[in-house]
């Protein structure tokens, strides 16, 4: 299957530039007219990732529920928050639905977003949030249990390896990350994206990648994670990646 170049090869970074271009990158949905920040503030609306500029390359839309990110968290996904120990890091944490659901069952959990907004709204509901990129310093590195990469935050960075990788550096030996997976299991993607909400607001271009099960266990095999579980839930599709010892 023919995909676009991993961001990583094209020299894309978060908040930078192509080497030797002069596309500015952002964080997830930031810059331009802040789609992102702007849809939490009413917790409801619908935004879409494409890519940026649109290529030959076939890569459709995603859209992303605001209200379903906001809402409290299913029963599917409580009892995924049930098979894991604390204490729990959700990566790209938002306004922090899985958080308050891992304090109601008694887990430990912190959770880290780009998003100044997203973190206001998730310590607001009582949650440990702190704002910056999870390739920036993190307390407790080397010792968490568990490690949640959900709702597409798999595709933070633009490169999954690296992704993992560093995921991998924050687990304690032994520790899991639950990673969401799309479908079909080949899909294997990285490139530049922008977000727009339904009023075709966008935000800044940002690197992003997406991958399915198959994809996302050989990108985890490649950073020290096994995959030692899959399970679809309600057409949602988990893996979870245990750091070898």
């Amino acid at each position: 299957m023919s995909t676009p170049r991993a961001a990583s090869d094209a020299g894309i970074r978060a908040g930078g530039a192509p080497a030797g271009g002069t596309i500015q990158v952002a964080f997830f949905g930031q810059g331009g007219h802040e789609p992102y920040a702007g849809s939490l503030s009413v917790g409801m609306g619908r935004l879409t990732l494409r890519p940026e500029p649109i290529g030959p390359e076939p890569i459709g839309p995603v859209h992303f529920s605001m209200l379903g990110w906001s809402a409290p968290a299913t029963a599917c996904e409580r009892e995924l928050l049930r098979t894991l120990r604390g204490p729990v890091l959700d990566v790209g944490c938002g306004p922090g639905r899985m958080l308050a659901a891992a304090g109601e069952l008694g887990l430990m959990a912190m959770g880290v977003d780009t998003s100044a907004p997203a973190v206001r709204l998730a310590t607001s509901r009582g949650a440990a949030a702190i704002h910056g990129s999870i390739f920036d310093p993190v307390p407790h590195e080397g010792g968490w249990a568990s490690v949640l990469l959900l709702d597409g935050n798999i595709g933070i960075g633009g490169n999954i390896r690296v992704l993992l990788e560093r995921i991998a550096s924050l687990l304690a030996p032994g520790g899991q990350a639950l990673a969401e997976a799309e479908t079909p299991d080949s899909l294997d993607m990285a490139y530049l994206a922008v977000l727009e909400d339904s009023a075709g607001r966008a935000s800044a271009a940002f690197p992003w990648a997406r991958a399915g099960a198959k994809a996302l266990a050989a990108h985890a095999a490649r950073a020290g994670l096994a995959s030692v579980a899959t399970r679809t839930v309600q057409g949602r599709v988990f893996l979870t990646l245990e750091r070898r010892v």
